[in-house]
């Protein structure tokens, strides 16, 4: 079993954010993806877990992967441990076949575009979502909370709620519908890969 330990914190501006994490961090890469979540008869939602299909594509040579996951909080007191099986497949469309057949069929899914750093053994990664920003670091928990320091983040306002549930979360302050699928609209998402081109095209280490 693998365990994932990571804390997630708001990000309120994006550049800002960018630049502080570049100061500690090196830029591995800036990609796309769009994230599928799957379950049959509510299964895994009763269990909370989650089993999602993910196609990356790199911004800076349109190189695109896939993974495949399945993922299970173990705590989400503090800082947030999951239990956490990921595999690379060659093909989302043939996985998400295969996941059809065995009685799996999509139920959400969100796009983001990631920025992704690393400090020492940390991942630190951005995230733009069309409901917001925000930041991750992942690794051993004495270096997710010394990073924090670093990035001038306080280790007790991070949360271990996921994405899908913050988005929820920002509906109902709000008094918006809250939709399966959370997508960008074209001109929102031409101008995140814009964004990105800008401040990174120089950078990528891919």
């Amino acid at each position: 079993m693998v365990e994932e330990i990571e804390a997630k914190f708001f990000v309120d501006d994006y550049e800002d954010i960018i630049k502080r994490v570049s100061s500690i961090a090196t830029f591995k890469k800036s990609a796309y993806e769009l994230t599928v979540m799957y379950d049959n008869q509510k299964v895994l939602f009763n269990d909370d877990a989650r089993l999602r299909l993910r196609r990356i594509t790199d911004l800076k040579n349109n190189e695109e992967g896939c993974e495949l996951s399945y993922k299970k909080p173990k705590t989400r007191e503090g800082i947030k441990i999951e239990e956490e099986l990921e595999v690379e497949t060659s093909s989302f469309l043939t996985t998400e076949g295969i996941l059809a057949k065995l009685g799996y069929l999509k139920v959400s899914s969100y796009e983001r575009i990631r920025d992704t750093f690393y400090a020492g053994s940390c991942k630190i990664t951005v995230d733009s979502f069309p409901f917001g920003d925000l930041l991750e670091i992942e690794g051993e928990t004495k270096n997710i909370i010394k990073i924090s320091k670093e990035l001038g983040l306080d280790i007790k306002n991070n949360t271990t709620k996921s994405c899908d549930d913050i988005y929820a979360d920002i509906c109902r302050a709000n008094g918006k519908i809250i939709k399966n699928h959370i997508l960008f609209d074209k001109n929102r998402l031409l101008e995140q890969e814009k964004l990105r081109s800008h401040y990174y095209s120089n950078n990528s280490k891919t």
